[in-house]
């Protein structure tokens, strides 16, 4: 499998922390590479050069998104993934992992993500019918290049070309795609204890949480002083229903 990490050079550190995850965590035909913009190219331009050159090979590959941790069971997870639905269909977008945004279908997944652990099983689902951003990871079918490349047009950094060209295609139903569940990948948590006060990022961070706690190889002990801390303040009313949605979940 070819993977993808791209940079937008915030932090120098970063491809060093992907490089020793991956490599951790790899089979030896797995292979990573940077892939950012070279001085004076744009988001776009620099993603149009990708994707031709992903045209001629013709195999699917893995783009990961910055925050990406893989664990132990991914490789196995992803490779299992695309070989189910090449054998039933295909595909144009696999997901592994994505940031959901509503709380029913985060809640309907809890118990799910305990059965398929237990019995050492993961779900191919279409994540149409819920919330959702960000993926940390992607495989991609070259078949969905040409499309892929249309809708990057104008992006202006990494997630806005990951909200334009992979989730709203996928939405609008243009794209065909699914997400591993539990997640085969996941993202690092920020400063422990830390809630953001401005709205969306105290949603993105509530997303970010959750998906820790349903990967493959995660948990919810190590979310357990964040969540502490980002219940302070909650209305009675909220800490009520927080209760019966925990209820249904366990």
């Amino acid at each position: 499998m070819q993977c993808f990490f791209l940079a937008d050079d915030r932090d120098p550190r970063l491809w060093a922390i992907v490089q020793d995850n991956f490599h951790k965590h790899t089979p030896a035909h797995w292979k990573i590479e940077r892939f950012s913009p070279l001085p004076d190219q744009s988001v776009t331009s620099a993603w149009q050069d990708l994707l031709s050159q992903r045209v001629e090979i013709d195999e699917p590959f893995l783009l990961m998104s910055v925050g990406c941790l893989l664990g132990t069971h991914t490789c196995q997870t992803i490779e299992s993934s695309i070989s189910h639905l090449v054998q039933s269909g295909g595909f144009d977008l696999l997901f592994a992992d994505l940031r959901l945004t509503q709380a029913g279908p985060m809640a309907d997944l809890f118990p799910l993500r305990r059965s398929l652990v237990e019995a050492g099983r993961t779900r191919l689902i279409d994540p149409r019918s819920m919330g959702f951003a960000s993926p940390g990871a992607v495989v991609i079918h070259p078949r969905a290049i040409s499309t892929l490349v249309a809708r990057g047009e104008g992006a202006a950094s990494f997630a806005d070309l990951i909200e334009k060209a992979l989730c709203q295609p996928l939405r609008e139903g243009v794209l065909m795609g699914r997400f591993i569940f539990p997640f085969a990948t996941t993202v690092t948590s920020g400063e422990d204890g830390a809630v953001p006060a401005d709205k969306a990022a105290r949603a993105a961070a509530i997303g970010d949480i959750y998906r820790r706690m349903v990967w493959r190889d995660g948990g919810g002990e190590p979310e357990l002083q964040p969540i502490s801390e980002m219940s302070k303040g909650l209305s009675t009313e909220a800490k009520a229903l927080a209760i019966l949605w925990a209820a249904l979940a366990d």
